[in-house]
């Protein structure tokens, strides 16, 4: 199990809010047991965050050069920072209580479960430069790690997806795995990647197809899109 460290999400502070954030540390950690030897001494980032404050109020109404102060004195006290969020990170190894002690946010010990995939919105089929050629592509699903396309020329083909595979369901017939066998009158094509285009050739120009599109994750399959037609060129 990855251990917890320090956040380092102050970074994006604004400067105003960074300056208070960064007194508050220094405060919880003067005479904090946890944390008696910083890698960064306290009043080194006490120095840096002052000079901060003073360039940050002369910024205030001043020119191009007062600016630029104080945007290096920033990237200097966030370079303190991120050392004495390490050194924290250290000396805790994983335990969120120390982290907290010192004022700092702990990062998530265990990820966040996936959720199974939305349905896909916003199939689109156009025409490739070959004949017989259909192009897919749909928005982006989030948290999907995949996405799989089925194109027929059977719009009430009885399909379904059992097991990551797509099948084909024959009345009282067991599922037969795609691609269908010669002989039950189907013509059906998947294709499964981590893309959201996906492009079939060979198809028979003038025949009508229809398609649509789920996104899967290690949680499963998503909802179907909705089936969209085309007429192969």
């Amino acid at each position: 199990m990855a251990k917890a460290r320090v956040s380092l999400e102050f970074i994006k502070l604004s400067v105003a809010p960074k300056i208070q954030y960064v007194r508050d540390r220094v405060g919880d950690m003067t005479g904090n047991p946890n944390f008696t030897t910083p890698d960064v001494p306290l009043a080194t980032i006490t120095t840096a965050v002052d000079d901060l404050e003073t360039k940050f109020n002369a910024a205030q109404g001043g020119g191009p050069a007062q600016t630029a102060a104080q945007n290096a004195s920033e990237e200097a006290l966030d370079d303190l920072m991120r050392e004495e969020a390490g050194y924290v990170t250290r000396i805790a190894d994983g335990d969120v209580v120390k982290i907290t002690s010192a004022g700092f946010t702990a990062t998530q010990t265990e990820p966040t479960p996936a959720a199974i995939p939305a349905k896909v919105e916003n199939l689109t089929l156009k025409h490739g430069d070959q004949s017989g050629t259909i192009l897919t592509n749909c928005d982006v699903v989030e948290g999907a790690k995949g996405y799989t396309t089925i194109i027929t020329d059977n719009a009430s083909a009885p399909l379904t997806v059992q097991n990551g595979s797509v099948v084909l369901q024959m009345g009282a017939t067991s599922p037969i795995p795609v691609p269908v066998p010669v002989g039950q009158n189907l013509f059906l094509l998947f294709n499964a990647a981590t893309s959201r285009k996906a492009s079939f050739s060979g198809l028979t120009s003038g025949t009508r197809y229809y398609c649509w599109k789920y996104a899967f994750n290690s949680k499963g399959k998503g909802a179907d899109s909705d089936v969209v037609s085309i007429i192969a060129p």
